[in-house]
């Protein structure tokens, strides 16, 4: 059965095997986020409610950032979706688990 994002903020991360193990620790701005990138591997996954969650190929993730990511971050003040391209943004936080690299959540305003 395909899961879907049904609210905002998420409890907790799932891909195809099912939960993932990791639980949110901050939320991000987008110099948090190329901090990270530039420390080492970054999972992204996207969520937007009445969609499954969309995890991003780790051969994509520093494409993914330049082109979608980076010019859609929005700060923890809040946001303007006029504001940013295409009129939609990203609420960033960073969630950890045990074993590998650190997760970015991207939670889509529209």
């Amino acid at each position: 059965m395909l899961r879907v994002v049904t609210r905002l903020p998420l409890a907790e991360l799932w891909d195809d095997a099912g939960p993932v193990q990791a639980a949110h620790t901050r939320a991000l701005t987008a110099a948090d986020i190329r901090e990270m990138l530039g420390a080492g591997p970054v999972r992204f996954v996207v969520a937007n409610v009445g969609a499954p969650l969309r995890w991003i190929p780790a051969a994509d993730s520093f494409q993914f950032w330049r082109t979608e990511v980076q010019s859609r971050v929005a700060g923890p003040e809040g946001a303007r979706l006029e504001d940013f391209p295409g009129g939609y943004c990203y609420f960033a936080s960073e969630w950890a688990g045990p074993e590998g690299p650190p997760v970015v959540l991207l939670a889509v305003a529209h």
